[in-house]
């Protein structure tokens, strides 16, 4: 006879979260644009954050020792000045894969945040990934159209392109819950001295 195990995992990855005010303001946007934008995935509004680091599968075993690695990682490490304005596409205009808001501010601090926790979890086993850190919100997948998509139809007449701007204070570690939605739920969160 054959017995199946079942092996219970999760989907991780490490993000830096977004305050309700940044997105509502994305959500707004997006609820004014999805007639426009032919996407086949809207993100859910409380879904928005900025990846530091995309984990995969792994066992729900190991987030305490995930959790204690990035307090130490992030030990002394201070909060820092996001915006999220303008919007932009991955992939090619004809067939975009993400559309996207754009984040400024403390670059140079979240990029360091970013490679700090990716060069911190290798003793764990997480590889880094090899190509250059982009930060960014995504708002849409799966472009469904055969249509170009231009810069005036991402703009749009009247609609705002500045987001907001917050205070980055946290970063936080979600799993995956598929066709759930929202889609990513909190199971730890590491605090920067404010």
């Amino acid at each position: 006879m054959f017995v199946s195990k079942i092996i219970d995992s999760w989907r991780v990855f490490i993000a830096v979260p977004l305050p309700k005010s940044i997105k509502e303001a994305l959500s707004a946007w997006t609820e004014t644009r999805k007639s426009d934008l032919a996407f086949a995935k809207w993100v859910h509004p409380a879904d928005y954050h900025i990846t530091v680091q995309f984990l995969g599968d792994i066992s729900p075993t190991r987030i305490n020792d995930l959790q204690a690695n990035l307090e130490s990682i992030t030990e002394g490490q201070k909060a820092f000045e996001l915006n999220a304005r303008e919007v932009g596409f991955f992939g090619r205009a004809s067939n975009p894969r993400v559309l996207w808001a754009g984040v400024e501010g403390d670059m140079e601090h979240l990029k360091a945040l970013q490679s700090a926790v990716a060069e911190g979890n290798r003793k764990l086993g997480f590889i880094p990934e090899d190509r250059p850190y982009s930060p960014h919100i995504t708002l849409a997948r799966k472009y469904a159209e055969d249509r170009r998509l231009s810069p005036e139809q991402l703009a749009g007449t009247g609609s705002p392109t500045e987001f907001g701007s917050w205070t980055a204070d946290a970063i936080v570690v979600y799993r995956t819950r598929m066709n759930k939605s929202p889609m990513y739920e909190e199971v730890g969160r590491i605090s920067l001295l404010s």
